[in-house]
């Protein structure tokens, strides 16, 4: 790596960054998380500050997180990103919260959509999962229906006339 490139990371920070290594969600300050284990599991939270390369401080006060600190293991980082201040104070962190809508915003997102679509399967009863089976093979049977319709009109060949010479095949019915 040339001297031009290390310049340009510290002057650029982490958007350069973000070019050079191909992704975008960095676990930093202020990065909204997703707690995919534990007692929490399921709920959202934000990230105030990094401990280490495995555990982080995140918080989530109107979003039902108590101030914990998390293995980065137990976190799905999503890519909302709120400008927050490293170890900020509950209280700031509510108010900037409720500033930017951020409950609003997440759950508008298709990955909130997502999982509350597998919440949704997850509560089904045995009938209503049948009747999801049955609407899935009426779809099925109406799709493969249409494609039928619409590749037999693309390739109409005519039929094939018989050898004036030839005689039909006969074929005899054999009963056992």
């Amino acid at each position: 790596m040339c001297i031009r490139d290390r310049y340009q990371r510290r002057v650029h920070g982490i958007n350069k960054l973000q070019e050079l290594m191909g992704f975008k969600r960095f676990v930093q300050a202020g990065r909204v998380a997703y707690i995919n284990y534990g007692v929490d599991h399921g709920k959202v939270c934000v990230i105030v500050e990094v401990i280490n390369s495995t555990r982080v401080l995140v918080d989530g006060p109107t979003l039902g997180v108590p101030r914990q600190v998390i293995s980065l293991r137990r976190l799905a980082l999503t890519d909302h990103l709120l400008k927050v201040a490293k170890g900020i104070h509950t209280k700031s962190l509510e108010a900037i919260i409720k500033k930017e809508d951020l409950v609003k915003k997440i759950g508008e997102s298709s990955w909130a959509k997502k999982l509350a679509a597998q919440k949704r399967r997850a509560e089904l009863n045995d009938f209503e999962r049948f009747q999801v089976m049955m609407l899935k093979r009426q779809k099925a049977y109406l799709v493969n229906k249409d494609v039928a319709q619409a590749s037999s009109k693309k390739s109409k060949k005519p039929a094939k006339k018989p050898k004036s010479g030839s005689q039909p095949q006969k074929f005899h019915h054999i009963t056992l």
